[in-house]
């Protein structure tokens, strides 16, 4: 019998770990996968559409994402990319941005259109694909968390400052440089 997944904890702008570059993930076991539940878990609980594992509190290269969720069908699509990396990438494309790290904030952020992308599975095998649009967008969101990025960071100066009443009210939540909250949003069932 497979173990209940946990509902994980949300570290936001202000906790050190999402300015700590993740960990590539070398064992590929029980455990890794029991997380990956919890991962997708939480992600469809805090409904959003990708949850990168140093959100979750784990410091390793991996996230969960499902571009499919929130849309008509409302069937979940998860899936769990490990060790991703971006291989190419052209063209721009410009979509409102937001996370779950970083509450109640959202801005328009320019990234690149399409990419090809490499990643190993829960059993460790690699494979390469090409993404388009949102779907783009959300890979690339989420490979930033693992490189210790935040959307935010892509914005121009003039829009950071438009925001820094918001940021530094969440990175204010902080005590020495973990900031957990669990009052954030959770999906009703």
């Amino acid at each position: 019998m497979a173990k209940e997944a946990k509902l994980l904890p949300v570290h936001v702008l202000g906790d050190n770990i999402l300015r700590t570059k993740c960990e590539p993930v070398t064992v590929f076991d029980k455990e890794l996968q029991e997380f990956a539940h919890d991962l997708v878990y939480t992600m469809y609980r805090r409904d959003g559409v990708g949850f990168a594992a140093n959100q979750g509190g784990r410091n390793i290269c991996m996230f969960a994402m499902d571009t499919e969720w929130g849309k008509e069908e409302g069937k979940p699509h998860p899936r769990v990319l490990i060790n991703p990396k971006i291989i190419s990438a052209e063209g721009e494309y410009e979509y409102e941005e937001g996370c779950i790290s970083v509450p109640g904030v959202y801005a328009k952020v320019k990234r690149y259109q399409r990419i090809t992308y490499s990643y190993q599975d829960l059993d460790g095998k690699m494979h390469e694909e090409t993404a388009e649009d949102f779907e783009a967008v959300v890979i690339q969101h989420e490979t930033d968390h693992l490189n210790a990025l935040l959307f935010i960071d892509h914005l121009s100066s003039l829009a950071r400052l438009k925001l820094k009443l918001k940021l530094r009210e969440i990175e204010k939540t902080s005590v020495n440089g973990v900031n957990i909250r669990q009052d954030i949003f959770v999906a009703t069932d």
